[in-house]
């Protein structure tokens, strides 16, 4: 069973936009502190950037597929592909934060993990709304 937040929309979206929000705002200092050359301080901004999507964006992804989806399919086994979609979102923010991480260790290329940062906050967001709209009933 899932925790009522987890199940009602207006305190599901405030989770949503709360983290989504945070992780944007980052992302564009991350860009201002490469574009004005402060990369020893953008890497270990990294660093922090990447915790808040393990601790916030993906363990909250964690705990609505051990709970939210799980009563889903078996409330409403019509939904079962959609929560299998919602899913393979999850699992591209895992994929995308591996690959950032990675990079950041072999110390890559700055403007690749930009690219991917961006990448993870258009999936996060279009996974916010699908869920939003199939799962908690907005109209």
């Amino acid at each position: 069973m899932s925790g009522p937040a987890l199940r009602q929309l207006a305190a599901h979206r405030s989770i949503h936009e709360a983290a989504h929000g945070q992780v944007k705002d980052m992302t564009a200092s991350l860009r201002l502190l490469y574009e004005k050359g402060r990369d020893k301080e953008a890497r270990e901004a990294e660093k922090v950037i990447l915790e808040h999507w393990r601790d916030h964006i993906i363990a909250h992804a964690d705990s609505e597929e051990e709970g939210l989806y799980l009563d889903v399919r078996k409330e409403r086994p019509g939904l079962s592909e959609t929560v299998t979609q919602l899913m393979r979102d999850h699992d591209l923010l895992r994929k995308i934060t591996r690959e950032i991480e990675k990079n950041l260790e072999a110390d890559g290329s700055s403007d690749d993990r930009l690219s991917m940062y961006e990448s993870l906050l258009v999936v996060n967001w279009h996974h916010s709304r699908d869920e939003e709209k199939y799962l908690l009933g907005e109209s």
